[in-house]
């Protein structure tokens, strides 16, 4: 790549990664609210409460890894050399995304969701993909 350059997936991969540290944000925030109502409701009934807890630890959980993913695709959208890492990121954020998507069509979720939840990852990997190639 020669200095005045940009790279090809530069302004997907960064927009991308703005958009995943929001909704990590987001869903962090949401998830610790899920915690909190699960300590609450636990009050009146122990199981349910659980599974508010435990909904809440696996929704901050993913969103940590979409927080990463945003930083890192903020952080190197600039950089080919270091686009293999968010190339990985992006491939394993498909891998959770369809992994809902076949929940959601076993009636856990809203089928809507889970695909527009696919896009994000598509989105991200490809940018990555195309900054590598750069």
């Amino acid at each position: 790549m020669t200095p005045n350059t940009v790279p090809k997936g530069k302004m997907m991969l960064k927009i991308v990664g703005i958009l995943y540290i929001i909704f990590a944000a987001i869903s962090i925030v949401t998830g610790l609210a899920a915690i909190f109502g699960g300590g609450i409701t636990a009050i009146a009934s122990v199981g349910l409460g659980a599974l508010f807890i435990l909904g809440g630890i696996v929704m901050i959980v993913g969103s940590i890894l979409g927080l990463v993913a945003g930083i890192l695709g903020v952080k190197n959208c600039d950089k080919p050399e270091k686009a293999q890492t968010c190339f990985v990121l992006g491939i394993i954020l498909i891998v959770f995304a369809v992994l809902d998507l076949i929940g959601a069509i076993s009636g856990s979720d809203s089928i809507w969701s889970a695909i527009i939840g696919l896009v994000l990852p598509i989105l991200y990997t490809v940018g990555a993909y195309q900054n590598k190639q750069s």
